[in-house]
């Protein structure tokens, strides 16, 4: 049934217009009858009305103002606007905010009525015309992932569709930030990409959460450089859009739509090759014989690797590492000719290997490190070969700084803990977190500390904030609650508190003595 809400502030011609007509004939109901804006708004906001009969001028919220925000938050409404002779200029405001009528008072009935019914037969074929394009997405989605129909299955509308891929490219968008929960991304792509491609022969489908798939059809699909001109110049109008890149995979050409899950899959594996080439890529898919689709490698292979590996952290250290640690890397991607799942699957094999011959006996670092660089999960997710790589330094470094750390003094040790507390002064720092970085367990670096210093973690995080921020107390510019954020305190009372444990002032009292003595000295 088609919903109706009659918003008008005089009782009388609200309640003749709710009785005028037969509704549930017209395939209506009304959902509400309201007295003034408020209440209109309260009926809407309940039950979204497809209908809206509504005087101009009303208490509590006018009706532009009314018509403005459901517009707005349900575009598809159509209002009919009622008015007395003075309110005219109104009227004209309510048109050109996307009203479908507007009728002078007294009303006439005759006349209502007949626009009622075009509004209502405007409305039944959008509802058709809506369901045809669901019956539509839903098939195609289907056909796309594999299911298989009969032709007894589908509409004559639908196999009219299917009808006319006889040539055909399937082509997959991702967005490049590869967001969680993106079905919502995914369905304003689709309604976007619509709206500005300026040719007829493309079949929109919302295949899944991440793609969005565009059927090319006809000469198009035949002419490679024009259609990767297009994808780009889409590519393009998506990022000044959504402020975000996409990648396109490109199928082959095919001439039956039962072809249909074959070409998605192509699309997806040309998709896949984003992974070399980084983001915001068009690439088509290359037959799966071709050289660079093949590859294997063995455990001895691996096994050769993870010597390298062990190499290179006895023989280089700082950003000679770091530099070798990529040299290798790329090496390494070389032996599987870029097969994605592979590299991926190998690189797992290959960080156990690294880390149980770098660690040895020690359980605790060695589930920390499995679970920051051997997790299956956070592997798959790579979308991109720099992402693999930047996992796998960052390995070899965390590998090296270990092994640094098992042949260090105590003193050693106590150095490294106050470096990185002094790079890090500014997060909320913790004696488990600055217990990772060094690969100790809280409990011991806590005694280590304190035995070898004669202050606690928290004495040394504290004396080391207090010293950045006298710095900062220098500039008058500078209001002393930041200043207490900015060198990593929740509070600027206890910032000030431990200031002045450290140095018998007030932050206050210390930023006035420093000022006062160099104007002094001036």
């Amino acid at each position: 049934m088609i919903k109706v809400l009659i918003a008008e502030d005089e009782e009388g011609i609200l309640y003749s217009i709710s009785n005028a007509f037969s509704w549930e004939n017209m395939g209506c109901e009304i959902i509400g009858l309201a007295q003034n804006g408020i209440q209109a708004l309260e009926y809407s906001l309940s039950t979204p009305p497809d209908i809206v009969i509504s005087d101009i001028v009303m208490p509590g919220i006018d009706g532009i103002t009314f018509l403005r925000y459901l517009k707005e938050k349900y575009p598809n409404t159509q209002f009919i606007i009622l008015t007395g002779h003075r309110n005219f200029e109104y009227a004209c405001d309510a048109l050109n905010l996307g009203a479908a009528v507007f009728l002078l008072k007294p009303v006439n009935y005759k006349e209502l009525e007949n626009h009622l019914k075009k509004i209502i037969n405007t409305i039944l074929a959008s509802q058709e015309q809506q369901q045809i394009e669901n019956q539509q997405d839903y098939i195609l989605s289907n056909l796309l992932s594999g299911h298989v129909y009969s032709s007894i299955d589908f509409s004559p509308r639908i196999l009219q569709l299917l009808d006319s891929l006889k040539q055909f490219r399937v082509c997959a968008f991702q967005f490049d930030d590869n967001q969680e929960h993106d079905i919502f991304r995914i369905h304003n792509l689709a309604k976007f990409c619509e709206s500005i491609i300026q040719f007829n022969h493309y079949i929109s489908v919302k295949a899944s959460g991440l793609h969005y798939v565009l059927i090319i059809v006809g000469r198009m699909s035949t002419q490679t450089q024009e259609l990767q001109s297009l994808m780009k110049q889409l590519q393009d109008r998506i990022y000044q859009f959504f402020h975000t890149t996409v990648s396109v995979g490109i199928s082959n050409l095919h001439s039956n739509y039962e072809a249909l899950h074959t070409a998605y899959t192509e699309s997806l594996r040309a998709l896949g090759k984003q992974f070399f080439t980084g983001n915001q890529c068009i690439h088509f898919f290359l037959d799966q014989n071709s050289e660079d689709e093949l590859g294997y490698t063995d455990y001895h292979t691996l096994y050769l690797y993870q010597k390298k590996i062990e190499t290179s952290i006895a023989t280089y250290q700082g950003v000679y590492l770091h530099q070798q640690a990529s040299s290798l890397f790329y090496e390494w991607v070389s032996v599987f000719n870029k097969n994605v799942s592979l590299i991926k699957s190998s690189f797992i094999v290959l960080s156990v290997l690294s880390i149980n011959s770098i660690i040895g006996s020690d359980k605790q670092q060695t589930a920390l490190l499995f679970e920051k660089y051997a997790n299956f999960q956070k592997v798959i997710r790579c979308d991109t070969l720099e992402m693999l790589k930047d996992i796998f330094v960052n390995m070899i470094i965390d590998l090296s700084d270990f092994r640094s750390i098992k042949t260090s003094t105590k003193q050693d040790i106590v150095n490294k803990i106050t470096d990185y507390i002094s790079n890090h002064y500014m997060e909320q720092l913790s004696l488990s977190t600055v217990a990772k970085s060094v690969f100790l367990s809280p409990s011991y670096l806590s005694s280590l500390i304190t035995g070898e210093t004669g202050k606690n973690f928290t004495d040394i995080v504290n004396e080391i904030r207090i010293s950045k921020s006298i710095e900062l107390l220098k500039n008058p510019k500078m209001r002393i609650a930041d200043i207490a954020y900015s060198v990593g305190f929740n509070e600027p009372q206890y910032f000030s508190s431990i200031f002045k444990k450290c140095t018998n002032l007030t932050p206050r009292d210390y930023r006035d003595f420093y000022l006062s003595s160099v104007t002094e000295r001036k």
